[in-house]
């Protein structure tokens, strides 16, 4: 990682310079000019009010020079003055998280100055509720300054704008469904992004929002997020998995603890976010293992991207000096992990996505072919009587219907067998459906009944000759003893579609009985 972020720093005929110096702490009594007197090796993480002395010189006429820290930006207040030999003081700038001053520079405390040529004492003065790693002041030519910070700009704006997107997606995810997981992990991507908005400068610079603890506070709750929404995601509960469970509420208890030595101390509070981030990936690292050794599907996906957020996560939480490194912070690299492990999150979710959408298709074809089976006849795959029920419910004044059986079918079945039935069956099916065509619908409803249902009684004719170019085909096709008996009603001769069913069956069976009796036509 180290690597990767001096390729990060831009190579420049200008090297940036840490400042040979002394770091003090002082009182909130002690102001500028007095001497400090209680040296120190470094200001502390816990925070403080501390003094740093050193000198510069300056070699080019009217050269610009840019002074800022190295390996964190979450810094509270810090006031730089630069004096000649004499001890006037010939220049000064403030900043800060908690000042009201611009920044001279987009997401940056690097603040400019213009010197003649000779040697200046920089005192800075540094004050902060904490520090998320060791300050070190250094300088830089204006040239390459603003060349080196483009990467960590890019970085911070990228990532907010990757963590903004997504926080968006899931909240929206987390109202309409209403689930644990997804309400968690919410509240986990804002948190980071209060956090880490703050931490980088963006709210103070953009919002003027000075707030400090908005740095870790936000970190100190999403912990308890993040173990939620895995347990949920991995689905570890009591009764299937006591020991994880458990694990999860002993993290959970110990970040409550972590939450209240914060509370009580603020000057602990990104100590306590930093080993509550640590318990935090920890169980997720766990869980993740554990889930994808028992088969989990889900829990492989998530195995890679928890195990991302460890591995860039560790060093974001563990670094205190970025060797080498002047203009990409601790807080870049927190940033990176959490942005690298929502992003292959997005592996877990498209993976849950597709099979609620193939569980959902699953469930559409079973409840088509439910349909199918309750509206359709399985030998002929005619509609059945069931649907034809429905379809008389919405049959228009124009419409018309026709009752039909079949002659004969009891014939093929007692000399050939049932299966010669049944052939005869499909036949006559299948040719007469293909012979209406979309002039009306052909329906089985049992046995050797059949019933059409048309749209227009003026297209009775037309039905009059499919039926009988079907008889024809079936006589030219093995079956030369079919025939079959129908009748037909319009709507607008009955008042009822009882009364309208039994007007086409009288005439079915008139029809039938010219059939048996043609000598009494």
């Amino acid at each position: 990682m180290s690597g990767l972020l001096f390729l990060l720093s831009p190579a420049t005929s200008f090297a940036q310079q840490t400042f040979l110096g002394q770091w003090y702490q002082v009182g909130p009594d002690w102001r500028f000019p007095e001497q400090p007197v209680n040296t120190i090796n470094a200001p502390s993480l816990t925070g403080g009010r501390f003094v740093f002395q050193s000198e510069l010189e300056v070699t080019d006429a009217d050269e610009i020079i840019v002074i800022d820290f190295k390996n964190a930006s979450t810094l509270g207040r810090l006031h730089h003055t630069l004096t000649d030999t004499a001890g006037n003081i010939v220049a000064e700038a403030q900043g800060g998280i908690q000042s009201e001053s611009r920044n001279t520079f987009f997401l940056r405390h690097g603040r400019e100055f213009r010197l003649p040529p000779g040697r200046y004492e920089l005192t800075t003065e540094l004050s902060s509720p904490y520090f998320i790693a060791e300050p070190q002041p250094y300088w830089d030519s204006l040239a390459n300054y603003r060349e080196a910070i483009q990467w960590g700009n890019v970085i911070t704006l990228v990532s907010l704008g990757i963590l903004i997107s997504l926080g968006v997606y899931y909240l929206i995810l987390a109202l309409v469904r209403r689930r644990t997981t997804e309400s968690m992990y919410t509240f986990f991507i804002w948190m980071n992004v209060l956090y880490n908005g703050t931490a980088l400068l963006v709210t103070p610079n953009l919002f003027n929002i000075h707030w400090f603890y908005f740095v870790g506070g936000p970190i100190l709750l999403s912990n308890f997020a993040y173990i939620l929404f895995a347990r949920h995601l991995l689905q570890i509960r009591a009764e299937t998995h006591p020991w994880l469970n458990r694990l999860a509420k002993l993290f959970m208890l110990l970040l409550g603890v972590l939450l209240l030595v914060a509370l009580f101390n603020t000057n602990l509070i990104i100590e306590s976010a930093r080993y509550g981030v640590g318990l935090m990936m920890f169980y997720g690292l766990i869980a993740a293992i554990v889930r994808a050794y028992e088969g989990y599907k889900i829990a492989y996906y998530y195995l890679v991207a928890i195990a991302a957020f460890f591995i860039i996560g560790s060093i974001a939480i563990s670094s205190r000096d970025l060797d080498g490194v002047f203009t990409i912070y601790v807080e870049h690299i927190g940033l990176l992990a959490v942005t690298v492990e929502v992003l292959l999150l997005g592996l877990v979710l498209g993976y849950q996505f597709a099979e609620v959408y193939r569980e959902k298709e699953h469930n559409l074809a079973l409840v088509r072919h439910s349909l199918k089976i309750a509206h359709h006849d399985a030998l002929t795959s005619l509609p059945n009587r069931y649907a034809w029920d429905l379809a008389m419910e919405t049959i228009s004044d124009s419409g018309m219907i026709t009752l039909l059986d079949m002659d004969n079918l009891k014939l093929y079945n007692d000399t050939y067998g049932h299966h010669k039935g049944d052939e005869m069956l499909q036949m006559f099916s299948g040719t007469l459906s293909s012979e209406l065509g979309e002039t009306g619908i052909l329906y089985r409803m049992g046995g050797d009944e059949f019933a059409i249902v048309c749209a227009r009684h003026s297209d009775a004719e037309t039905i009059n000759q499919a039926i009988a170019d079907t008889i024809h085909y079936m006589r030219n096709n093995g079956f030369e003893k079919a025939d079959v008996s129908y009748g037909s009603a319009n709507a607008k001769e009955s008042a009822s579609l009882e009364s309208l069913r039994i007007l086409a069956d009288k005439r079915m069976y008139l029809h039938k009985s010219r059939h048996s009796n043609p000598q009494s036509v």
